[in-house]
């Protein structure tokens, strides 16, 4: 008695689903209109580029410096100033000292633009006495320093304070140059 109760309900529905199926109406068929097909061909000498556009407005930089102006505590390292057109995003900042034998501060420096604007504070670490007798220091530090372009006597410049002997001193400062151009320099928030 249960089973009939259950089959015939399910025998009803099982034939509307058959009737409905086989029935056919105009309207229940979705139409699309289209236009000429369009094909679109590339080369690969021509491809469109998709992925890290904006590293097409970056040139490399990267500019090593001797030390300049420097007395017996204090030497200023002058980098190349970018070009125009162009804004310096520096990445990297190294540096190599020589110092006067004895010397048990390590040299404590900074970069700055012509605007005072100090970016990157830094300690080079002391190492050993090389065979001419001058104490070595030396660094390698991350940073992100922007220098927007401008006048040309705006350029990136390191202050370091230590005792320096006659020796080879030099820094460099790395990074890239964002063309304007295709970047636009949106200005950086201070």
């Amino acid at each position: 008695m249960k089973a009939k109760r259950y089959v015939l309900p399910s025998a009803a529905l099982a034939g509307m689903f058959l009737i409905g199926s086989l029935s056919y109406h105009s309207g229940s068929q979705a139409k699309g209109a289209y236009s000429t097909p369009v094909t679109v061909m590339n080369t690969n000498a021509d491809s469109v580029p998709v992925l890290d556009t904006e590293r097409q407005g970056r040139i490399p930089y990267e500019s090593s410096v001797t030390g300049s102006s420097c007395s017996s505590t204090v030497c200023f390292f002058f980098f190349a100033a970018p070009t125009t057109g162009y804004r310096l995003v520096a990445e990297n900042l190294s540096g190599y000292f020589q110092l006067n034998a004895g010397v048990t501060i390590p040299p404590v420096g900074y970069l700055e633009d012509n605007s005072f604007k100090i970016s990157t504070a830094f300690t080079a670490p002391l190492g050993p006495v090389d065979a001419g007798g001058h104490v070595q220091a030396a660094f390698n530090q991350p940073t992100r320093f922007y220098l927007d372009p401008g006048s040309p006597e705006v350029s990136p410049y390191a202050v370091v304070s230590s005792s320096f002997s006659n020796g080879a001193s030099t820094m460099v400062l790395s990074g890239y140059l964002e063309n304007c151009s295709i970047t636009g320099c949106p200005a950086v928030v201070h």
